[in-house]
């Protein structure tokens, strides 16, 4: 970017070479600040400094990255400044289809010797036509002539939901 510091050296041409090639961008480079905001390496006679760190990011995440700058009071017993990077995350909102209610089966009618025999009987025509394929097909087939079978014969127990307000409150509030 036009907001870096100093002149480039050999490494530095790498360096952006690599990231163009990449689609990255170098955030120390995007942002304006003051020349002692982008030093991020200073020579020990305290004459020499140097933007020599760098945070890069995707080129993608470009808009998300708000500042970059160093942080020189940072105690970090190095000759390097810490830099830091300000992102911004719009974390998307999960969509969840809604998963297929589980339904209860009325296995107490199992009970009955007559309604056995049938389910059995049923379950086994069903499950004789099982392909011989991968371990997941068949346990798919043999989940699905559960299902079916027991759909059929034992049937589904229906759930009787409560009113959500009942007779009385309707009343009060009347």
């Amino acid at each position: 970017g036009r907001h870096g510091l100093g002149e480039m050296s050999e490494n530095g041409e790498l360096f952006t070479e690599f990231c163009g090639n990449y689609d990255m961008v170098i955030g120390g480079s995007l942002f304006p600040h003051r020349s002692v905001h982008k030093v991020t390496w200073v020579s020990r006679d305290g004459r020499t400094e140097n933007q020599i760190d760098h945070i890069c990011v995707s080129h993608k995440w470009r808009r998300s990255l708000l500042d970059v700058r160093n942080m020189r009071s940072a105690d970090i017993a190095s000759d390097h400044h810490l830099l830091v990077g300000e992102i911004r995350l719009r974390v998307a909102r999960v969509v969840r289809q809604e998963e297929k209610v589980g339904c209860r089966f009325n296995v107490q009618r199992l009970a009955n010797p007559e309604v056995h025999r049938a389910f059995v009987g049923e379950l086994l025509a069903r499950a004789s036509d099982i392909p011989d394929s991968t371990v997941e097909e068949e346990w798919q087939c043999i989940k699905d002539a559960f299902i079916a079978t027991s759909e059929n014969i034992p049937g589904v127990l229906r759930t009787q939901r409560k009113e959500w307000v009942a007779d009385a409150t309707w009343e009060k509030i009347e």
